[in-house]
């Protein structure tokens, strides 16, 4: 790919600025403002439709390759008049990926005119342990720590030229050491650098595994005080009173730095205790709130003890933000309308389009009545989601037969730099748990190829929910889980009726609070997906253009949380599932996640509840009588329920009064129960399908004229496009956003004449 890009924001309200970064490897590119009004592609057997929008932009733009540096590690600036000429170096650390190749755990830079002989820093490979000077091996032990376990690595250069090495292993033996004559490296100021060599040319030599209690000090500490290190002494507490190598005294001016990475984990700045440094910077969202060296094991909650949560976790493929240079900056005009738009950039024969959503102006008059909800943050858990070309062959088996791959998953399989998604594992192994919008994210486009539905899911799915309202000549808004998660009830309050997108998974408890309490206080909820408000989500507050999560030990999941693991750095709450946290989905929405299957969609049955008059104007126009079916086509997976699918259960908390309106049957033995609904042992199994794989079609009424409306899988908008939107599917969809759009009161309540009117007209 010569052509990709990304804005800083995917939502921006009239009359603010946006941002476009844009890599482009020829040597003009055109840009152009399009409203996106349908996802699609030849290999869709669908067109895209985009429409111009009068944007003003320049004709062309120069273009120019940008990239991207990947891996977090910590920085600190030493201070001018900080030239040492003894020093120490200590870190616990615990490596989760060892190869042949030098990983810098603590390395300082000594100022300008040093040049490059003013590095020094540990190191550790499969090979052993060294102090590097530069990049030469001052001082090397043929004994690596052991993978998955914590050591203390030490090292101290006097004022003599004599260097020690120390590597205390676990089990209490005795330290490894060795000797041998080095210098510390002349200059003044520079860098310390936590995770990676601290060159000034860039960081390098990225360590993947965990680091605690960093020290640096312009002293030589003595054996006896690196042992007190060992058994876990405060550094801060030990450099007023500790015994220096050989009893020589300090140096006049010695100082330390001691990063506390147990304070504030959900920041991006760390404090140095020690008062060398103004503290240190974490670059690429390394993970934080994690058990340290000494951690007891008695309480898993950082916020109580977070003297014993004191360590972060890096990897060479963490990404925070790509870095790219602004290419284009777009004030989007006051009057332009809410609804989902992108950046349509062309060179040659490449396109890429960077979509963004224009949120609904204050003051808008009328305002709409209807507002759609991107799940933004869905989109952004699965960002860059790389199973589909890593794991090809193991998608063959999954599905039964081999479906096309978007070539954008082979390219990006080549380019670890642009980060990986939720879903993903780094190159340790470990689960990735910080997701940015702040990079080039492949498969958040338009003319997206999902293998899982064979075409459509998430964003180019939800465009289907955006040409639907169009051809129902709706007046509406478009915002973004941002949007709820920030403005919350007073956002959703403004609007009579709120659509979800076909699958939003992650929220967090702001936004369960927000919809909650905007369906029983009048408002009318339509959540037209499956799999919804799922999994428990925060935004960083230290970056707040990512995600973060902690999938905990259960549920649908790629990776399962570390002990001491599961608590979210940015809000400290427990991560996981919302049904283990006392908030299941049917709280909400009268349904939540039961089973998961890609082979085939199937259809409803249409209940005996739903012949009742309170609930018999849904079915107004749908050709399926009660105990028929209906709901059996469509593109992709063929059916309206299929791909992840919600049921109605009073024993997790769904309504008693809710009603069911249909339930889907005919699903295959490749739909499974997800984990958390599968039989305990010793149950009989049932024969057949077992009864809980299903998605039920649900309304209920709350007080107020409050009403949730929910249709329990994910493949039911892309069966509302069958036949070109004359179908079953679709005609319900629209049944109930009538009613839910004009008749206040209670929804369950019979038809009068001037409502069936309304419903009529429309």
């Amino acid at each position: 790919m010569q052509l990709l890009g990304y804005s800083d924001r995917m939502s921006v309200p009239p009359g603010s600025p946006i941002e476009f970064k844009v890599s482009c490897a020829r040597p003009w590119f055109v840009p152009q403002v399009v409203q996106l009004g349908r996802g699609g592609s030849p290999r869709h057997e669908v067109d895209l439709v985009e429409h111009p929008v009068r944007a003003d932009l320049p004709t062309r733009l120069p273009g120019r390759t940008q990239s991207t540096s990947s891996g977090s590690y910590l920085e600190a600036r030493l201070p001018m008049g900080s030239r040492p000429r003894e020093l120490t170096l200590a870190v616990w650390l615990m490596p989760t990926l060892l190869t042949d190749r030098w990983q810098a755990v603590l390395s300082l830079w000594s100022g300008p005119e040093a040049g490059a002989a003013g590095e020094i820093s540990l190191a550790v490979s499969r090979r052993g342990v060294a102090l590097l000077v530069a990049d030469t091996e001052a001082v090397a032990l043929p004994v690596a720590p052991v993978r998955g376990q914590w050591a203390l690595l030490a090292a101290r250069v006097d004022a003599s030229g004599c260097a020690r090495l120390s590597l205390y292993r676990p089990g209490g033996h005795q330290p490894v050491r060795a000797d041998e004559v080095a210098a510390v490296p002349d200059g003044d100021g520079g860098l310390i650098r936590v995770g990676a060599l601290a060159r000034p040319s860039g960081p390098s030599a990225l360590f993947n595994g965990k680091l605690a209690r960093p020290v640096v000090a312009t002293s030589a500490w003595s054996d006896a005080a690196i042992d007190r290190l060992a058994d876990g002494a405060d550094p801060v507490g030990l450099s007023g009173g500790l015994e220096l190598s050989g009893g020589v005294e300090p140096a006049t001016g010695a100082r330390l730095c001691a990063l506390d990475l147990a304070t504030e984990p959900g920041g991006c700045t760390v404090v140095d205790r020690g008062g060398m440094t103004d503290g240190a910077r974490v670059v690429n969202l390394p993970m934080r709130g994690i058990p340290g060296p000494f951690w007891t094991g008695a309480d898993t909650d950082f916020r109580r003890v977070p003297a014993e949560f004191d360590a972060v976790h890096l990897h060479e493929d963490d990404l925070a933000d790509a870095g790219w240079a602004t290419d284009l900056t777009w004030t989007v005009p006051p009057e332009l309308p809410s609804g989902v738009y992108a950046l349509k950039i062309t060179a040659g024969d490449e396109v890429d389009r960077i979509p963004f959503v224009v949120t609904p102006g204050l003051g808008v008059r009328p305002e709409p009545p209807v507002l759609l909800v991107l799940p933004t943050w869905t989109y952004l858990a699965y960002a860059n989601w790389r199973t589909y070309a890593e794991h090809e062959q193991l998608r063959v088996q999954l599905y039964g037969e081999r479906r096309d791959v978007d070539p954008r998953d082979y390219w990006l399989a080549e380019h670890p730099e642009l980060g990986r998604s939720l879903y993903d594992h780094h190159s340790d192994g470990s689960g990735v748990a910080y997701s940015s919008r702040l990079r080039p994210i492949l498969n958040i486009r338009p003319d997206y190829f999902t293998p899982t539905t064979r075409g459509f899911r998430h964003f180019a799915q939800d465009l289907q929910f955006v040409e639907w309202l169009d051809r129902r000549g709706e007046h509406y808004a478009v915002a973004t889980d941002d949007e709820v998660e920030r403005e919350g009830v007073e956002l959703l309050s403004r609007y009579r009726v709120v659509l979800t997108g076909s699958h939003p998974e992650y929220c967090s408890a702001g936004m369960l609070d927000s919809y909650l309490h905007y369906t029983r206080t009048g408002g009318r909820l339509m959540y037209l997906g499956g799999n919804g408000f799922y999994q428990v989500t925060a935004r960083h507050p230290g970056q707040p253009a990512a995600i973060e999560i902690r999938r905990g030990n259960a549920g649908v999941a790629t990776w399962t949380s570390e002990p001491g693991e599961t608590h979210l750095s940015a809000t400290g709450e427990p991560g996981g599932l919302w049904r283990l946290r006392g908030r299941p989905p049917n709280l909400l929405a009268g349904v939540g996640f039961t089973a998961q299957g890609f082979d085939a969609g199937s259809g409803y049955r249409r209940g005996p509840a739903g012949a009742d008059p309170s609930v018999a104007w849904v079915f107004d126009g749908v050709h399926a009588g009660v105990g028929e079916l209906f709901g059996t086509e469509g593109p992709g997976l063929h059916g309206a329920a299929g791909d992840e699918l919600d049921r109605a259960d009073t024993l997790l908390g769904t309504p008693a009064d809710a009603v069911v309106l249909a339930s889907s049957e005919g699903h295959s033995t490749k739909i499974e129960l997800v984990p958390e609904e599968a039989d305990p042992p010793y149950t009989p199994r049932p024969d057949g399908i077992h009864p809980k794989v299903r998605s039920d079609l649900v309304l209920l009424a709350r007080p107020g004229g409050g009403a949730v409306f929910s249709v329990g899988s994910i493949a039911w908008s892309n069966a509302m496009t069958h036949n070109d939107g004359d179908n079953d599917v679709a005609r319900l969809t629209g049944n109930v956003l009538d009613r839910f759009r004009d008749n206040p009161g209670d929804v369950l309540a019979p038809l009068t004449s001037e409502g069936a009117h309304h419903h009529a007209a429309h």
